[in-house]
C-alpha cells in the first residue's frame, strides 16, 4: 500500500460539469477527512470503503457527500503540519462509530440471509416429508383394497392376478418406505450445510486500514 501523508486537498465544485448539491452545500468550508479500508470475512468476504469526516464546525459530513466531494475536480497545494489533537479524537470516534455500524449492518444482513435459508430448508424438509409419506399412504391404502377384492375373488384366475398386484404394491411400499429415510438424509445433510454456513459467519473477522487523511476545503 502506498504512504499517503497527510496533506491539504482543495476541492473545486464550480469546474465540475453538473450540479453536486451536497458538496456546494460544503462551498467556502474547510475540515478533515479520513478513509479506511474495512474488509470483513464471514461466509462472503466484503471490503467497504468508509470516509469519515468533519467540517471547520465540527460537524459530521455524510459518507455520500464524501463520495461526491471525489468526483470533483482537487488539487493537493501542499503537506499538511499536524492535525489538532482534539481533531484527531473526534475523527477516530467519527471512524470508529462508522466501523461499527457497518460491522452490525453486515451481522443483521448475515442474520436475515441465514433466517432465510433456515425457513426455506424446513419448508422444502416438510414438502418432501409430506409427499413421500402422503405417498406411502396411498399404497398401503391400495393394499387394502386389493386384499379386500382377493377374499372376495370367485376362482383361482382371479386369485392370482390379484395377488400379482398385492405383491407389485408391496415392493413399491418398501421402495416408498427406503425413500422416505433417503429424504431424512438428505434433510440432516442440508441441515448440516446450514448449520456450517451459520457457524462460518459467527466467525467473523474484521481488519481496518488507513488509507489517507487529509485537511479539504472546497471552493
Amino acid at each position: 500500500m502506498l504512504e499517503t501523508p497527510f496533506s491539504n486537498v482543495v476541492f473545486d465544485v464550480t469546474q465540475h460539469p453538473m450540479r453536486i448539491h451536497q458538496v456546494e452545500a460544503l462551498k467556502g468550508k474547510r475540515g478533515y477527512l479520513t478513509l479506511i479500508l474495512l474488509t470483513i470475512d464471514s461466509f462472503d468476504r466484503e471490503e467497504h470503503l468508509l470516509f469519515s469526516a468533519i467540517d471547520d464546525q465540527g460537524m459530521a459530513v455524510e459518507q455520500e457527500t464524501c463520495e461526491k466531494l471525489f468526483s470533483c475536480m482537487a488539487t493537493s497545494n501542499s503537506v499538511a503540519g499536524e492535525m489538532p489533537q482534539q481533531i484527531e479524537q473526534r475523527l477516530a470516534a467519527a471512524v470508529q462509530r462508522h466501523t461499527q455500524a457497518t460491522i452490525s449492518k453486515s451481522l443483521e444482513t448475515n442474520n436475515r440471509f441465514f433466517n432465510e435459508a433456515r425457513e426455506k430448508l424446513e419448508k422444502w424438509a416438510d414438502d418432501m416429508v409430506l409427499a413421500a409419506e402422503k405417498a406411502l399412504k396411498d399404497t398401503k391404502e391400495q393394499i387394502k383394497i386389493q386384499k379386500r377384492q382377493a377374499r372376495l375373488a370367485d376362482n383361482l384366475d382371479e386369485q392370482h392376478e390379484i395377488q400379482k398386484i398385492i405383491q407389485k404394491l408391496e415392493k413399491q411400499q418398501r421402495r416408498q418406505r427406503q425413500e422416505i429415510f433417503q429424504v431424512e438424509d438428505s434433510i440432516i445433510e442440508k441441515r448440516d450445510a446450514l448449520i456450517a454456513m451459520l457457524e462460518r459467519r459467527l466467525s467473523q473477522k474484521t481488519k481496518s486500514s488507513s488509507l489517507f487523511t487529509i485537511a479539504w476545503e472546497v471552493i
